[in-house]
């Protein structure tokens, strides 16, 4: 039977949860995620727990939040005044906002708080900071 190796490409379905259980995210799509192990496509913790699966295997595999999205960095919190975003753009807390900065990379920034001076946005991902755990199901290896 084959067996998941560097160089690999598979395909899995997966489920993200906290440590605590709670359910982050799934494959939005319903179709499994496909990549080659050492790619670099997806977390090399991700990766590395995929080594040495055969398919239809289940496998738990931690991913600690340096190896993710990294540590929440609270210099990415910014209070902006409300007069740089357009006047016809609906802030609201939760909703995700894109800068572009002068190198013409796009950066996304999530609301936090609005008032009618000021809008507080955060630049860090959602899910930085938090310890994750996915729950795999090898599909295929080829």
């Amino acid at each position: 039977m084959k067996i998941a190796a560097t160089g690999s490409l598979v395909k899995i379905h997966y489920r993200i949860s906290l440590e605590d259980g709670s359910k982050v995210e799934q494959e939005k799509t319903g179709r499994p995620l496909s990549f080659k192990i050492g790619s670099g496509k997806v977390f090399a913790k991700l990766e590395e727990g995929v080594i040495g699966m055969q398919a239809n295997e289940k496998r738990r595999i931690p991913v600690a939040a340096q190896d993710a999205y990294g540590k929440y960095k609270k210099e990415l919190v910014l209070r902006l005044d409300r007069k740089v975003f357009p006047e016809d753009i609906k802030l609201i807390p939760g909703r995700t906002v894109q800068y572009q900065n002068r190198d013409g990379e796009r950066v996304n920034f999530i609301v936090n708080d609005v008032t009618d001076k000021t809008v507080t946005v955060d630049g860090n991902h959602p899910l930085a900071g938090l310890d994750l755990v996915y729950e795999v199901l090898l599909l295929e290896i080829k």
